[in-house]
């Protein structure tokens, strides 16, 4: 009976670890094959899911380079694509169309460094088109999200980053959000490269 039970125990730890070993790889992997699926993306103008199962592709590149930091921005803001990197809020301008481009992101993952920057801090925002877009920090604000919407522009550009508020300073999952407000001060277009 003990060796019936400490097979059990053993044979449920290696289904704990090699579900621990899974995510892991997953988030090893998928930003790979994101990365791949933005490269093909740029160099045919289109939608290329990083997987076959995939209900999100890359739509843009959103850099800070104070920060080196490179994240790829995906399509929808759904539980599909956040977890994986930012999310293109739809229904907003994509990015190098004129209007409010508007992106979210996890607080504690993708947009952790929201929290930090500043007003006159460099962004740069590559569409599928090639077009890079550099954008200035204008405004950082905490907002209750019951009570404040988003306007967008009747003209002109701006890029909107979005993120839930850090647990220490409100309540889990609140309604406060952190809202960061750039407008564009340049733009140039990248070279497409082929598609591998």
């Amino acid at each position: 009976m003990l060796k019936l039970i400490a097979a059990g125990i053993v044979a449920v730890g290696f289904w704990q670890l090699s579900g621990a070993a899974l995510i892991h790889a997953k988030a090893w992997l998928a930003p790979v094959l994101i990365e791949r699926a933005w490269e093909k993306g740029l160099a045919g103008n289109e939608k290329i899911r990083p997987w076959p199962w995939a209900d999100t592709w890359p739509v843009a590149k959103l850099e800070a380079p104070s920060r080196d930091i490179t994240h790829y921005v995906l399509a929808g803001t759904n539980g599909g694509s956040l977890p994986f990197g930012p999310g293109h809020m739809d229904g907003t301008a994509l990015p190098g169309e004129p209007g409010s481009i508007v992106i979210a992101a996890h607080r504690d993952t993708h947009f952790k460094f929201l929290h930090d920057i500043r007003p006159g801090e460099k962004l740069q925002l590559t569409g599928l088109n090639g077009l890079t877009r550099i954008f200035e920090v204008t405004d950082q604000e905490i907002v209750d999200a019951r009570v404040h919407g988003i306007e967008p522009l009747d003209s002109g550009s701006e890029l909107i980053l979005i993120t839930c508020q850090p647990t220490s300073e409100f309540i889990y999952r609140g309604p406060f959000r952190l809202v960061v407000t750039a407008k564009p001060v340049k733009q140039f277009r990248q070279m497409k490269r082929q598609a591998p």
